[in-house]
């Protein structure tokens, strides 16, 4: 859960988000976070990032690696993968009206068996819209960015 906290924090520019109030800092418990709400057991069941300034690829999947890991982790790219497909608990998804572009890899979101909201209005992704996200979804917002097609 907080790897893939931490991995959408990367890949996200989170250190440019308008609020990353307790991200990456190891004494405050990651569902104290902004944006993140959790269960009793601390697994994460929100995120509410909306108008925060995320930038770059949709977080799917990430890795934390610096440069001097990277030519090991390379090896290992099925153990270091973290991000949103790995928050097996997560209900809510709001991302809208930030500045994350490309396309979305919608195969590992359907991971996700309770996610019933996914909200990524207001972006600059590109591609194909998959509007069954996830298999218990009920809501789902994808205007305002490039999409070209629909399955």
């Amino acid at each position: 859960n907080k790897k893939s906290l931490e991995a959408i924090y990367n890949a996200t520019n989170g250190q440019y988000w308008r609020s990353n109030d307790g991200w990456m800092d190891e004494t405050v418990d990651h569902c104290q976070w902004y944006g993140i709400s959790c269960d009793d057991e601390g697994y994460v069941t929100g995120i509410d990032l909306r108008d925060n300034n995320l930038a770059g690829q949709f977080p799917v999947y990430t890795r934390n690696v610096n440069s001097d890991e990277n030519h090991i982790l390379n090896n290992f790219w099925e153990l270091t993968k973290n991000g949103l497909a790995n928050l097996y608990e997560l209900k809510t998804l709001d991302l809208a009206e930030n500045k994350l572009t490309g396309t979305i890899e919608y195969r590992p979101l359907y991971n996700l068996r309770v996610l019933a909201s996914f909200d990524v209005s207001r972006n600059q992704l590109s591609g194909v819209v998959d509007a069954q996200v996830a298999p218990s979804i009920k809501y789902a917002d994808f205007s305002n960015n490039g999409f070209t097609s629909m399955r």
